[in-house]
């Protein structure tokens, strides 16, 4: 099925997120290839986050889905700063989804893939330390704070990582109701 459709309403599962994870994945590896400084950061993933309105279609079933935003949060402290201002596209490609016709030259959803390195103290669990960063005052994890309803992450992996379904309110914005951090099994 690969239906034109601005928002699709199908419903994202967790086989669903097991496929944005491997898309992404698969994208950061061509990356670490062509950009020297994001491939210093290869084994330093901590985590991969649907955000914003996919990760809130993926709560509620009612938002649609309009792209794939996939945000990648690696441990910092190297001495070149991961390349903030990239964001990667990648093609879903065909899947129950669709396409929005908006996005000439996809053949399914367009993803778009961008990554932050976060400060990591010894102490820290794999949340905590991308939790600070959306707790800070980067002008990113700021305008992700009064996006529409708020801000609204469903962690996608490393799934070897994490071991049970966790679900942690991380703050409420004022008129943005509750923000939810959901990590799958």
């Amino acid at each position: 099925m690969n239906t034109l459709v601005e928002r699709s309403m199908e419903k994202i599962d967790e086989a669903d997120l097991d496929l944005f994870a491997n898309a992404a994945l698969e994208r950061l590896a061509e990356i670490y290839e062509r950009a020297p400084v994001a491939g210093l950061y290869r084994d330093r993933l901590l985590m991969l986050a649907l955000a914003q309105g996919g990760a809130l279609h993926f709560l509620d079933q009612k938002n649609g889905l309009k792209d794939i935003d996939v945000w990648a949060f690696y441990r910092g402290g190297l001495e070149k700063p991961f390349p903030v201002r990239a964001v990667w596209t990648k093609d879903f490609g065909k899947s129950k989804f669709g396409k929005n016709p908006h996005d000439q030259g996809f053949s399914g959803r367009r993803m778009d893939i961008i990554g932050r390195a976060v400060e990591c103290r010894p102490e820290d669990d794999l949340i905590s330390p991308t939790m600070r960063w959306l707790h800070g005052h980067s002008s990113s994890a700021e305008a992700l704070r009064q996006k529409g309803r708020g801000l609204h992450l469903s962690a996608l992996g490393p799934r070897a990582r994490f071991d049970k379904t966790t679900v942690l309110n991380t703050f409420s914005h004022q008129d943005a109701g509750n923000n939810v951090f959901l990590l799958p099994g």
